[in-house]
């Protein structure tokens, strides 16, 4: 899913921001820098984005 070999476009994560302060919060650089990866990439994305994804 990360980088493209599966065949999932995105996924819809119901505490997005929670799980990204979580991350800096702990230290964890090597994962925050790849959560940080699947964002910018539109792989993860925040449950809030759903329904306007739908709408398009």
């Amino acid at each position: 899913m990360a980088y493209g070999t599966g065949d999932l476009d995105c996924v819809y994560h119901i505490a997005l921001p929670e799980l990204r302060q979580a991350c800096h919060d702990c230290g964890l650089e090597d994962q925050e820098e790849l959560l940080n990866d699947l964002i910018s990439a539109h792989r993860l994305r925040d449950i809030t984005d759903l329904p306007f994804d739908l709408a398009v």
